[in-house]
């Protein structure tokens, strides 16, 4: 199950309609898919959770599966991952479902249309100005092949007498890296310049965090940055898959810099797409629309 509403804003100040389909979505459509499969006599279930439902502001560099679930949540996308996750590894072994839950960090790749078209979206608009945060603050990243090849090895190793039934597992490239870093490359090879001016993480979460407030408040718009996505750039949250490598044998299909090589022309031609879209937008905002008739 991979379907979600991905959105990093929330905490206490989201408006109850926003909380409300997040969860129905989330939560709920979960818990819909786990009885169907119940129903079906389905035997094994495999969840896509999140490596943030441990995360909850800390600095987390090498963490595993020990870490409790956070308490502290600033966003509805890791208050309904934690919630579901609970609720699937709860239903191991009930009515004969073995149930697992896959823990990526950011997903990217060819098709992606999330983490890198939010920063093309940005870059587009002018606001990619400055980084945010130490060079040395590390995150890591789920190349969707060596995702995919982790959740095939769950599925198998997900059978009675097992090690992956009732089980949770972090799932990544295995390479910790800045995430700007990351990203230079690939707006470089679109053509684009990369900023070298650095400001503290923090002060720019606690700006974005007020604005979100004020947002949800009051209806200004939507904060430039989503203040657990400042937060994912300046703090270490970065993942061990030591246990997913013993109980499953998991090792990364692909290196970074092999995953980049293969998915480098999509991204280049996603902004150029984006811009192309971005520039038709333009004029249509400028030029009237003729009468019909």
């Amino acid at each position: 199950h991979t379907a979600a509403i991905i959105d990093l804003m929330g905490g206490a100040s989201a408006t109850e309609e926003y909380r409300r389909r997040s969860f129905a979505v989330n939560v709920d459509g979960t818990k819909n898919l786990v009885h169907a499969a119940q129903e079906a006599g389905v035997t094994r279930f495999v969840y896509t959770a999140s490596n943030s439902v441990v995360m909850g502001g800390q600095r987390i560099s090498g963490g595993d599966e020990t870490l409790p679930y956070t308490k502290r949540f600033n966003d509805l996308y890791t208050e309904t991952k934690v919630a579901a996750e609970k609720f699937v590894l709860s239903q191991n072994g009930v009515r004969g479902l073995l149930t697992c839950s896959i823990r990526p960090s950011g997903i990217w790749g060819r098709g992606d249309q999330t983490m890198f078209r939010k920063l093309f979206e940005s870059v587009l608009a002018g606001h990619v100005k400055v980084l945010v945060g130490n060079k040395n603050a590390k995150l890591d990243n789920s190349y969707v092949h060596n995702l995919i090849h982790g959740f095939i090895l769950a599925a198998q190793h997900l059978v009675p007498g097992g090690t992956a039934p009732g089980q949770a597992y972090f799932i990544n490239d295995g390479e910790p890296i800045n995430m700007f870093e990351f990203a230079r490359p690939v707006v470089e090879a679109c053509g684009q310049r990369w900023p070298k001016l650095r400001v503290p993480g923090r002060p720019v979460w606690l700006a974005m965090s007020a604005w979100q407030w004020l947002h949800f408040r009051f209806g200004l718009p939507k904060p430039l940055l989503e203040p657990t996505g400042v937060e994912r750039v300046y703090l270490d949250n970065f993942f061990s898959i030591a246990k997913a490598q013993r109980d499953l044998g998991y090792q990364p299909l692909y290196t970074t810099a092999e995953a980049l090589e293969h998915c480098l022309p999509y991204y280049v031609e996603l902004f150029q797409q984006m811009k192309a879209e971005s520039g038709q937008s333009l004029v249509s905002a400028a030029v009237p629309v003729p009468p019909e008739g």
